[in-house]
């Protein structure tokens, strides 16, 4: 009898993003999600990601593809947040809800809040871009300075 082995180690732990709310949805109730998201960040000690955005916007459907294609920043992000998106759009601007965070002066728009739903940090999404695309570095710096302070060790 003859044992194959593999040649390469397969890592069966690749990290997996955790949302609360995976699509911008104009239906959705950003407060209820909220809860939701708050609900989940508790668990297991994570920040809430909050994003503000839409189908419409070339630069959020950049962030996706980002977030799923770039194993480092899925990693930081798999470790240390849930993520809520919610919706900006003609349809449903959501501004009841988004009436007591600071102003949004570009989408997609990141707010970061701890476990409880408290506001930490809005970012706006310049500061992450580079010329075609998210710059891997800033997106990282970010995540990472904002992430609980278990996972930061």
């Amino acid at each position: 009898m003859t044992l194959a082995l593999p040649l390469f180690a397969v890592d069966e732990a690749e990290p997996k993003l955790v949302y609360s709310v995976d699509k911008y949805d104009p239906k959705r109730d950003p407060e209820a999600d909220l809860k939701k998201s708050v609900a989940m960040a508790k668990t297991d000690n994570r920040r809430i990601l909050m994003i503000v955005g839409g189908n419409w916007c070339g630069w959020c459907r950049r962030l996706d593809r980002e977030f799923k294609a770039n194993q480092k920043v899925m990693a930081a992000l798999a470790k240390s947040y849930v993520i809520m998106k919610v919706n900006m759009s003609d349809e449903n601007s959501n501004l009841f809800f988004l009436q007591d965070y600071p102003d949004i002066p570009e989408y997609p728009h990141f707010y970061v809040l701890d476990a409880k739903g408290k506001l930490l940090h809005s970012q706006p999404n310049s500061k992450l871009e580079g010329l075609f695309g998210y710059r891997e570095k800033s997106l990282l710096k970010f995540f990472n300075a904002w992430a609980p302070q278990a996972a930061k060790k």
